[in-house]
């Protein structure tokens, strides 16, 4: 089937057509990537999504304005669009497999969306009198939601809370009071009664920047392998087996295990530790001085911590910058991304009274 084509030298340029539905792809996009879990937010995110929608936009309005007044011009059109979404789609597999674990998931909705938008609205953008500052507007709205979206929402924290051991310690000291009568009332004692505290949950994060071609963001491993001891009045220590962390890229955790694969565990140990008078349930802040040992090469840290007791349980969590190089690391370089010589391990437990 052929088309009739009428040339109105008043309507919008193709080009600009083709921009005004990428943005519009661009803003659809935009949100569906907010409401997705990144696989990657240096490479994945809202300002790749943007910019990528943008161009495909001008390169549709290219390919209308060249088929739009041959035969079948529409029809020339949207096959060249569904070509070109599928060779997005073999793409998008390819660096799935061999770089960027679940971009299949995060990516073919994104581009549905936009090959979608740029399909249906440039040839009838093109067809109309439409001003060219609608366009402008278009474009702005799409670059302030790329910039006010980067970062947000699809981005895991390493942050820890106290408030995240609420539940585990309530439901520990219900267990502790069903069994019997003699282990509620040693819940109730102080923290001088027990001769040792042990921990039974145990969580640790890293939070490590990492640059991409000007854009930065965090990348944030998680562990549950986290085991030590408290003393009261005496020495505290726990350990972490580095290569459990888990980020949301496995290459990226193969690449630690690798790199810690000789020596794994991370210790800390501190002469003392003792928790400042407070009523039950109370949180109190503290700094923990002790010795921090990574990659076999001890360091000298200061932890600051939060703690809270509850009769025969303490809760802690506490927070550490640490310098890479510092403890004989050299920041990697994974493929263009590049990390920082800085980290920040988080850790958060529940010790119980022995």
């Amino acid at each position: 089937m052929s088309n009739e084509y009428f040339y109105d030298p008043d309507s919008l340029n193709p080009w600009l057509a083709g921009l005004a539905a990428g943005a519009v792809g661009a803003i659809a996009g935009t949100v569906l990537a907010f409401l997705l879990q990144s696989p990657d937010e240096i490479v994945a995110n809202s300002i790749t999504v943007t910019v990528g929608a943008l161009l495909i936009g001008l390169a549709s309005g290219w390919l209308w304005r060249k088929v739009r007044a041959t035969n079948n011009g529409l029809a020339t059109f949207r096959f060249s669009l569904v070509g070109a979404f599928v060779v997005t789609l073999v793409a998008v597999a390819i660096v799935d497999q061999v770089a960027l674990s679940r971009l299949i998931p995060y990516g073919v909705p994104i581009a549905v969306v936009i090959f979608v938008s740029v399909g249906l609205l440039t040839p009838y953008l093109a067809a109309h009198h439409w001003p060219v500052w609608t366009v402008v507007v278009l474009v702005l709205i799409a670059l302030a939601m790329a910039v006010g979206l980067f970062g947000r929402g699809n981005v895991e924290s390493g942050d820890l809370s106290l408030s995240d051991l609420t539940t585990t310690t309530l439901a520990s000291t219900a267990n502790t009071q069903a069994e019997s009568t003699e282990t509620a009332g040693a819940a109730a004692a102080p923290v001088e009664s027990f001769d040792e505290f042990v921990i039974s949950t145990g969580t640790a994060t890293w939070s490590v920047p990492e640059t991409l071609q000007g854009l930065a963001t965090v990348a944030v491993g998680r562990s549950e392998t986290l085991t030590g001891t408290i003393t009261p009045g005496g020495g505290f220590e726990f350990e972490i087996d580095l290569t459990t962390f888990t980020s949301d890229q496995p290459r990226r955790d193969a690449f630690v295990r690798d790199m810690f694969g000789g020596d794994p565990l991370a210790t800390f140990t501190a002469e003392d530790f003792a928790l400042p008078d407070a009523a039950d349930g109370a949180v109190v802040m503290i700094q923990v001085p002790g010795t921090l040992t990574i990659n076999g090469t001890p360091r000298a840290v200061i932890w600051e911590v939060e703690a809270r007791k509850d009769g025969a349980v303490i809760s802690v969590t506490g927070e550490l910058d640490i310098t890479l190089t510092e403890f004989g690391l050299t920041p990697p370089r994974l493929g263009f991304v590049q990390v920082e010589d800085e980290a920040s391990l988080e850790v958060l437990f529940q010790a119980d009274g022995r």
